[in-house]
């Protein structure tokens, strides 16, 4: 099991991906909950799909593997991947002004300091 903690499916540069794309050999699968926790872009996730592709790895997304061989397969693929992305792309604005409204209130205040050795 291969996990990147504090990083997002936005974030291409994951130690844990990495790690797991280095480790499959043709003729695993690759397991992955849902698609967003793989990749929050489609040229991301298409990118990741096609190399698996190429190496002879499967991919299963939940309890469905990914058949890349079919054009169904190919279309399903490709609708989870947007609404991955539009999901990403929602989530960044709310963000956003939950945090201006946090600090308006006086209460972002960011990550808190570390005491000393001396404290």
């Amino acid at each position: 099991m291969y996990t990147d903690h504090g990083l997002s499916g936005t974030n291409r540069a994951r130690p844990g991906l990495d790690q797991a794309l280095a480790a499959v050999r043709a003729g695993d699968t690759l397991v992955v909950p849902r698609l967003d926790r793989l990749a929050r872009s489609v040229p991301d996730a298409r990118a990741i799909a096609d190399q698996l592709l190429r190496r002879g790895v499967r991919l299963q997304l939940g309890s469905s593997v990914h058949d890349p061989h079919n054009p169904m397969g190919r279309m399903v693929f490709s609708i989870l991947a947007t609404f991955a992305e539009f999901e990403a792309d929602l989530i960044r604005p709310r963000t956003r002004e939950g945090m201006l409204l946090a600090k308006a209130k006086g209460r972002l205040r960011g990550k808190q300091p570390k005491p000393s050795d001396r404290q």
